[in-house]
């Protein structure tokens, strides 16, 4: 089963890091099922399924991704054995992924950290890197990636392949963007012929890190006076989320959006649809139809 999947999925392009994961949590249901003493898919019954997702007390012990992961592998499947996947299948159980509230930058955030990086507080490094974020909406793993040829000056575009789904993506290099960038070639970057285009600002000059680019954001927001309390988000993912969020409310069609940030599964923009509060409020529903005390709609 799972030799089937790997080979039938690698041909098919999935990266190698989502097959790994897929089949090694499918490695574990089929190893449970046949402890169960179900040696053949045929043999897997509704309740050896159950038992794997939930505890003796009726309690979730496993996650929805798992889940899913499961799920792809059998779909896979379906390829292979069609009428056993279908039916192990039928077996999982439907899972509601949750998800936690997103921390959203406000646009007072925004301002100090635009003024931060202009006022000349931090690095023209650190400025490109703020600004590749604000107005690009990539990955730090992305950004991290970026190098002398992801910059196309003659057609003002930024041509990268992303790190995370191995998709080429091309966004437009605005003028900010560019300049910000240029100023650190300019002004700032060592020219040790590397072709990565963001390096340490020490020697010996070696490439930025994912992690690197998570530090220069957090000392950003420490300059810029924001997300200051514990347990506010300070990673790069929250400026992807405040592009999408962005570009939301100021209605920019959802394909343009999807397109921007790189996505290849059509629900991966719901996490942003839940912050899109201006559209979000012209779903409110009056309450004057309902009795309520005066002293709720008072306080």
């Amino acid at each position: 089963m799972i030799d089937f999947y790997r080979i039938y999925e690698k041909k098919r392009g999935k990266k190698e890091s989502t097959i790994r994961s897929e089949a090694l949590n499918t490695a574990s249901f089929l190893h449970q099922m046949q402890l169960r003493g179900a040696q053949c898919l045929d043999a897997i019954t509704e309740e050896d399924v159950l038992s794997f997702f939930l505890a003796e007390d009726g309690s979730l012990q496993r996650s929805c991704s798992y889940k899913k992961n499961i799920a792809a592998v059998f779909k896979a499947g379906l390829n292979w054995k069609a009428a056993q996947c279908r039916k192990v299948l039928s077996f999982l159980l439907v899972l509601r992924e949750n998800r936690k509230n997103i921390q959203y930058l406000t646009q007072d955030e925004v301002r100090l950290l635009r003024e931060a990086a202009e006022k000349g507080e931090v690095s023209a490094r650190n400025r490109a890197i703020l600004f590749l974020l604000l107005f690009t909406g990539l990955r730090g793993c992305d950004i991290a990636g970026l190098t002398f040829h992801s910059i196309d000056w003659e057609t003002e575009r930024i041509l990268v392949t992303q790190q995370k789904t191995s998709v080429p993506l091309e966004l437009p290099l605005s003028a900010v963007v560019g300049n910000a960038i240029y100023d650190y070639l300019e002004s700032e970057r060592p020219d040790t012929g590397c072709p990565r285009l963001f390096l340490t600002e020490t020697h010996p000059f070696s490439p930025l890190s994912t992690q690197e680019i998570a530090n220069i954001v957090t000392k950003i927001c420490r300059i810029a006076g924001v997300r200051q309390n514990p347990g506010d988000r300070k990673g790069t993912h929250i400026f992807r989320h405040n592009l999408a969020s962005s570009m939301l409310e100021n209605d920019i069609p959802q394909s343009v959006i999807t397109q921007t940030l790189g996505h290849t599964a059509p629900d991966s923009l719901e996490p942003y649809l839940r912050a899109d509060f201006v559209h979000l409020k012209e779903c409110a529903l009056s309450v004057e139809q309902f009795p309520l005390a005066k002293e709720v709609l008072s306080i």
